[in-house]
């Protein structure tokens, strides 16, 4: 029986990807475009990233710890990202 996570891997690196590509938009106002394209191109690899196909793994294979830590990691990205855009709509709009 496959275990069904509350948010999969794949949409964790959408919303790190998206984030971080909105940052991108939201820091060349603030730095300019060389920041603003490292951001884009940093959340256009997440996005990328996002088709790992977790749905097809093994039970045994979602045990591994290495498999864990990705996880860890998914959700530190998502979280990380998403702060990452408030603190430029922040540094934008105040």
């Amino acid at each position: 029986m496959n275990k069904k996570y509350l948010v999969p891997i794949e949409t964790l690196h959408l919303i790190a990807g998206f984030s971080l590509v909105i940052s991108g938009g939201l820091v060349y106002f603030i730095e300019g475009l060389e920041m603003a394209l490292s951001w884009s191109i940093f959340g256009a690899m997440y996005i990328s990233m996002s088709d790992i196909g977790e749905e097809e793994m093994s039970e045994d294979k979602r045990q591994q710890t290495s498999h864990i830590i990705r996880r860890i990691f998914g959700y530190s990205g998502a979280i990380f990202s998403v702060i990452l855009v408030l603190f430029y709509l922040n540094k934008l709009f105040l």
